[in-house]
C-alpha cells in the first residue's frame, strides 16, 4: 500500500467503479455515482475533517475505501458525563478493501477512529461486523425494522424468488390486514403532514423536548436540510401538525425505485415529535404513510427503536420483518448502558440505499 488520504474530487470516477465492483452493485447504483459520492463526502468542505479515506497501492490504484458520517450523540441523560449531553461520534459507511490487500480495512478503520471519542454501526454487514467486534465495537440492541404493504401487488413484482413463493406472501399480507387493520389514534388525535422545502429553527424546541426521552444522534438544520438536497430519487420533507396548529415534529421521506424498477419502497428517513405520547407517533405515522402511498410507494419501511416507536408502528398497519444490530465502539465508557435510543435510516446510509 502506497498512502491513505481523503478523498478529492478527481477521484469521484474511479471510486464509484471500485465500489460498484466490490459490492457487486449495478453499474448504475445511487450509493456509488459520482453525484452522489460528492454529496455524501465533499458536499460540505468547511467542516473540518475529512468524511472520506482512500487507500491506494504503489500503482496508485484504489485498493481501499471508508466513509464516515460523522455526528454526535445527544440526550439528557449524557449530561452528567459530558458537557451538554453530547459526546462526538461516527458511522463507517462504504467500507471496503481489496481482495489482494485484506489488511487495508482495519488500517483504514484506526485512521477513521482517530480524534473521536465514540464509534457507533447500526446494520453493518457480516464481514465488516467480524472486524468491528474485534476492535471493541459492543452490541448495544436489536432495532426492529417494521414494513407495510400500501399496493397488494407488490409482492408478485418483487424479488426474484419463484411466482408461487410471491404469490404466498401476498396471500399472508391480505391475512394480516383482514385480521389486524391499521387501528385508530384513540382521544381524536390527529396529525397533518405537510411539506417544507427546509427546516428551520422550528425544529430546535422539539429536538430539546425529544432529548429529554431518548439519546438522538444529531438533529441539526443544516444536517436534515442536508438529506433534501440528496441528488436523486424523491426525498421530501415534512412537518407535523396537530388539530390544534400545533407544530408537534417534523419527517423525511424517500421513495426508492427497487426490484430492477418493479417496486418502490417508501421509507420514513426521519420523524421526531415533540412527545412520546403514543396516540401522537401513531397518528404521525398513519399521515406519513398515506403520503408514502400518494408518492408511490409499494412499502413501506421505517425502524422503531423505542417502545413507543415501534408500538406506533405496529398499530399503524406495520409488521415487524427483521432486526437491524446496533453497536457502540466506547473506550472510555462515555455511553452508559440501558439507555433508550431514537434511531432512524438518517443514521449511516440506509436513508437512500
Amino acid at each position: 500500500m502506497k498512502e491513505i488520504r481523503p478523498l478529492e474530487p478527481e477521484d469521484l470516477e474511479e471510486l464509484g467503479r471500485f465500489l460498484v465492483e466490490g459490492f457487486r452493485a449495478a453499474p448504475d447504483a445511487d450509493f456509488a455515482s459520482p453525484e452522489v459520492l460528492r454529496w455524501k463526502y465533499l458536499a460540505d468542505p468547511g467542516l473540518g475533517e475529512p468524511l472520506s479515506y482512500l487507500a491506494r497501492d504503489e500503482a496508485g490504484r484504489i485498493v481501499g475505501h471508508l466513509g464516515l458520517c460523522r455526528t454526535e450523540f445527544d440526550g439528557r441523560a449524557l449530561e452528567a458525563i459530558s458537557p451538554g449531553g453530547r459526546v462526538g461520534t461516527i458511522h463507517i459507511i462504504d467500507w471496503l478493501g481489496s481482495a489482494s490487500h485484506r489488511a487495508i480495512g482495519m488500517s483504514l478503520m484506526r485512521r477513521a477512529h482517530q480524534g473521536v471519542p465514540t464509534q457507533f454501526g447500526l446494520g453493518v454487514s457480516p464481514s465488516a461486523l467480524v472486524v468491528g467486534e474485534r476492535a471493541g465495537y459492543e452490541l448495544r440492541a436489536r432495532v426492529p425494522a417494521f414494513a407495510r404493504t400500501l399496493r397488494a401487488g407488490y409482492w408478485l413484482r418483487s424479488g426474484d424468488d419463484p411466482r408461487w413463493r410471491r404469490s404466498i406472501r401476498l396471500a399472508r399480507d391480505l391475512a394480516t390486514r383482514w385480521i389486524r387493520p391499521p387501528a385508530r389514534p384513540g382521544s381524536g388525535v390527529a396529525i397533518e403532514a405537510r411539506p417544507v422545502d427546509r427546516f428551520g429553527e422550528e425544529i430546535v424546541p422539539i429536538v430539546r423536548s425529544a432529548r429529554e426521552h431518548a439519546v438522538l444522534t444529531a438533529r441539526t438544520v443544516d444536517r436534515l436540510n442536508g438529506f433534501l438536497m440528496f441528488p436523486r430519487q424523491d426525498v421530501t420533507g415534512w412537518h407535523l401538525f396537530d388539530a390544534s396548529g400545533r407544530l408537534r415534529g417534523w419527517a423525511i421521506l424517500n421513495v426508492i425505485p427497487a426490484d430492477g424498477g418493479r417496486t418502490r419502497i417508501g421509507k420514513v428517513v426521519d420523524c421526531l415529535l415533540d412527545q412520546t405520547e403514543l396516540d401522537v407517533w401513531h397518528a404521525a405515522f398513519l399521515a406519513l404513510t398515506r403520503e408514502l402511498s400518494n408518492r408511490g410507494a409499494d412499502l413501506a419501511l421505517a425502524y422503531g427503536s423505542t417502545p413507543w416507536t415501534a408500538e406506533a408502528l405496529r398499530r399503524s398497519g406495520f409488521v415487524s420483518r427483521y432486526a437491524v444490530k446496533f453497536h457502540i465502539r466506547d473506550r472510555q465508557n462515555l455511553i452508559p448502558h440501558g439507555l433508550e435510543f431514537h434511531l432512524t435510516p438518517i443514521e449511516g446510509d440506509y436513508g437512500y440505499t
